[in-house]
């Protein structure tokens, strides 16, 4: 286990690290720059020596370019966006077929909404019919009894 005080750390087997690595002592040399290729440790920089400036604690971007294309390791012309990041065919169907059950899914999971009655009284979420006493609404006049009724004005039966 090999790790500095920045951002990155190296995670290997001590005796991986013994073979691949140059002697780097983690109480001196770190943090430091090593350069791969292939798979192998082809230059490295402990301490960042020659990188800047250890009294004022910066980096010279043109060191580093030098010390990368001394090494090997630096590309000029990266490789296209595209030729890294592509995605194939049948990896594009796979994560449309998973996004396609995920919701799927979920949609089961989620309970249907419920349908109320449409009394008039907003806020009202009862689900069978019924009238409110009191409430005077455009589907609904308030009262039980209609008024030709209640004044006797109707010979109507009344329904309960």
């Amino acid at each position: 286990f090999l790790r500095g005080s920045g951002r990155l750390a190296l995670l290997l087997d001590a005796n991986l690290a013994q073979q691949e690595l140059p002697r780097l002592r983690p109480e001196s040399d770190l943090p430091a720059l090593i350069a791969i290729r292939s798979g192998n440790v082809v230059a490295h920089c402990p301490a960042l020596e020659n990188l800047g400036s250890k009294s004022e604690g910066t980096i010279e971007p043109r060191a580093v370019e030098e010390f990368l294309d001394r090494a090997g390791v630096l590309l000029r012309d990266p490789p296209a966006f595209e030729d890294l990041c592509r995605i194939r065919p049948e990896e594009m169907m796979l994560l449309e077929n998973m996004a396609m059950e995920r919701n799927a899914a979920s949609a089961a999971k989620q309970p249907k909404p419920e349908s109320f009655y449409d009394c008039g009284v907003e806020g009202c979420n009862k689900t069978f019919h019924h009238n409110h006493v009191g409430v005077q609404t455009e589907q609904q006049d308030g009262l039980i009894l209609c008024q030709e009724i209640a004044t006797g004005e109707s010979d109507a039966a009344v329904k309960l």
